[in-house]
């Protein structure tokens, strides 16, 4: 087992800094002989870089090459070189996982993980997040004509409406390019999207049914909640509640 790789893992670069998103990731295997998952970053990374790596996603698999080439494979048409893909809406772990369920893979707890190289670079990026996430709450909150209920996710800023039932998932992006998730909108996705579009956005949806938008400056977010808060119609909810 030693002379095997048995660790397949998505690795992304982060900016210290909080200056810049880098929306690529890595797929790649370890676990040969006593390398580790730390060990590989270490050798990923320059301490001293403002660009750093981190490892979001890792599973254990007795055959991690083949699936390795495998996700190369299905990944191909992302590639940007090598081993590094390019993940516009960030969504290639949860893409991945379904898959690693089937094949038997055994996920490995990331953040339980005793890893103090890891740890102090999640808290310098969460440092950097959370008050990035604050920010965006206070200047989307400002534009909007009517309040909202309100928190923080380690994502984004999230949005409550007991008018229309809606949740609004804001995805905060260092590019000012923000996304938006719309919770509660699965059984009202058809209207809701046709609605959007005739204002100029374009929907799609998730595959657990809710509405997406994604490239959002801070004044169309705002924009999207209110004409949606001020002009959506709701009447027509399945057993009067949104899901």
């Amino acid at each position: 087992m030693l002379d095997q790789h048995t660790i397949i893992y998505v690795m992304r670069h982060i900016d210290i800094g909080g200056h810049i998103d880098i929306p690529y990731k890595k797929v790649g295997i370890t676990g040969r002989g006593n390398a580790t998952l730390s060990s590989r970053l270490q050798q990923i990374s320059t301490t001293k870089s403002p660009i750093q790596a981190q490892c979001i996603a890792a599973w254990t698999h007795d055959d991690a090459k083949a699936i390795e080439t495998a996700f190369h494979l299905l990944l191909d048409d992302s590639r940007v070189e090598g081993e590094w893909f390019y993940d516009k809406d960030d969504t290639l772990v949860e893409r991945l996982q379904p898959m690693m369920e089937l094949l038997g893979a055994q996920e490995i707890e990331i953040e339980s993980a005793d890893d103090s190289y890891s740890k102090n670079i999640l808290k310098r990026e969460d440092d950097s997040r959370s008050a990035s996430n604050q920010k965006l709450l206070g200047e989307i909150s400002e534009l909007l004509k009517t309040p909202l209920r309100t928190s923080i996710r380690k994502t984004g800023p999230t949005f409550f409406s007991d008018k229309t039932s809606l949740t609004y998932y804001i995805g905060y992006r260092k590019s000012g390019n923000h996304s938006l998730s719309i919770g509660r909108s699965k059984d009202v996705y058809e209207s809701l999207s046709t609605f959007l579009e005739t204002q100029g956005y374009d929907t799609e949806q998730h595959a657990r049914g809710h509405a997406l938008v994604h490239g959002l400056s801070v004044d169309m977010l705002a924009d999207l909640i209110n004409i949606t808060e001020s002009s959506f119609n709701t009447s027509f909810q399945l057993d009067g509640q949104i899901t």
